[in-house]
């Protein structure tokens, strides 16, 4: 049965004129390999059917760190000719051919050798390239293993291999989360016959965080594989843009084979596997640095809704955006904000229980500083006083914030910007965005609502005891 890639390629190469034919079957099968992978560009080149000058070439942009291929369309079938082919193209390259017809059925009987273990080199024909098309645009592994074929898929693809790599790994990643050592040892072994090393082993950490997040120990599964209890960002994509998985303890297991620097790198923008993600890691990751920026989540999506986008994880709400990341490089340029009174950051402060330790104002051209030695500042009297003093005209330039941890946050309210006090002091994300979105905005009750919902509650009341550790504790 013809599907419909061979038949869309085969009435391209049906064209009476040349130079028309070359340009509607290399449109053709870019259309195919961008809907294999959506993060793939594929640009065409000048040439068809050359001998060592690429037809197209294929790379990932999002991914800087995955090599791009070169493709090499193929009009013949002969088996001689495509052996030949594919032990003189440079393997650096990465190369794929494509034969535009079918392979031979002899092939399947032996007639064609095996390539090499160190091999880079795939050979596909036009009906395993169908059978790799996913049916739809949905996530899902059957198209995670479509997107890792053309990232590092390597050996030889009729059909049939075709459709029985995509069962072995699709019922394998099944099986890991069920825990089950033979389909899922079963999809490794397929995984490192078909795959580059490279790509071998993020979809065996992929299967190694499904086998430890459906609640087996990483000791028990079933691949000696390097790296697997650790994924890296492409990896991490894998599993965020796999079907929706809303088990919480799922997660919980998963969180820690990962950190917000990986996520930070990895293309996934908002994906919802990315929510259940953060439901956990929220309370288990630290960074340094919250930004707070006008904007509205999508329309068409949560309105409350987490992102990540140029080394950024954001917290999209329906009024603004907040902004995590590691460090203030990594943050935009920012607008200046209106300063609110010391009477508005006195009442956000004591709403959320957040101590304030240090707080600098400003009246006309003149700054005023009010701080003590860490204990929490925003109830002292003499803070009256200075407000009735100054006429009520103050704005807070900035406010010094305690957190439940212990560490402290300097709050920047011109620019909306929160970050640690300390060159390299880490703090929970939790803490960092619950502080920078109460103190430098102004929450109505049902934003409060969400952020509680979304981040926990401040923490401890603001009349709680502080103390600070003796020289022997630190």
């Amino acid at each position: 049965m013809v599907n419909i890639v061979e038949q869309s390629i085969s009435q391209a190469m049906d064209e009476s004129d040349d130079r028309m034919m070359f340009t509607r079957v290399k449109e053709t099968v870019a259309r195919h390999l961008r809907r294999m992978d959506p993060g793939a560009t594929v640009t065409k080149t000048e040439f068809f059917n050359h001998t060592h000058v690429p037809d197209m070439v294929l790379e990932w942009p999002g991914r800087p760190r995955t090599p791009r291929r070169f493709i090499y369309l193929r009009t013949t079938s002969d088996q001689r000719e495509l052996e030949d082919d594919l032990h003189r193209l440079p393997r650096a390259d990465r190369p794929v051919l494509l034969a535009l017809g079918q392979l031979p059925t002899a092939r399947q009987q032996g007639d064609l050798p095996p390539l090499s273990g160190g091999s880079t080199a795939l050979l596909l024909d036009a009906s395993a390239l169908g059978a790799l098309q996913p049916a739809d645009d949905s996530p899902g592994i059957p198209h995670l293993v479509s997107r890792s074929v053309l990232e590092g898929g390597r050996g030889i693809l009729d059909k049939a291999a075709s459709e029985e790599f995509l069962h072995t790994v699709v019922q394998g990643a099944e099986a890991a989360r069920a825990g089950e050592r033979v389909p899922t040892r079963d999809a490794v072994d397929a995984l490192t016959a078909r795959m580059t090393t490279d790509v071998a082993d993020r979809m065996s950490a992929f299967l190694a965080a499904l086998w430890q997040g459906g609640g087996s120990t990483l000791a028990s599964f079933p691949s000696p594989r390097r790296g697997v209890g650790h994924l890296d960002e492409t990896a991490l994509m894998y599993l965020l843009e796999s079907e929706d998985i809303t088990d919480a303890a799922f997660w919980n297991r998963v969180v820690r084979m990962i950190s917000l620097p990986i996520l930070l790198r990895t293309p996934a923008a908002g994906t919802g596997n990315l929510q259940h993600l953060m439901r956990e890691a929220i309370r288990l990751w630290t960074s340094r640095v919250c930004m707070i920026v006008p904007g509205a989540a999508d329309a068409d999506l949560s309105p409350w809704r987490w992102a990540v986008k140029a080394g950024q994880l954001i917290l999209q709400t329906p009024r603004f955006h907040a902004l995590v990341a590691q460090s203030r490089r990594q943050l935009p340029q920012g607008e200046d904000y209106d300063l609110p009174r010391l009477d508005e950051v006195r009442n956000r402060a004591d709403q959320f229980g957040i101590p304030l330790t240090s707080l600098r104002m400003v009246v006309t051209d003149r700054h005023v500083g009010y701080g003590g030695p860490g204990d929490d500042i925003s109830h002292d009297t003499q803070l009256d006083g200075i407000s009735d003093a100054l006429g009520q005209a103050e704005g807070v330039i900035e406010a010094d914030a305690r957190i439940p941890s212990g560490e402290t946050l300097q709050c920047l309210f011109g620019t909306g910007i929160a970050s640690a006090r300390g060159a390299r002091t880490q703090v929970p994300l939790d803490a960092l965005l619950g502080t920078t979105t109460r103190l430098l905005t102004d929450l109505s009750s049902d934003e409060a609502e969400k952020i509680t919902q979304l981040l926990g509650v401040q923490g401890p009341p603001p009349d709680q005891p502080w103390s600070q550790p003796s020289f022997d504790d630190v």
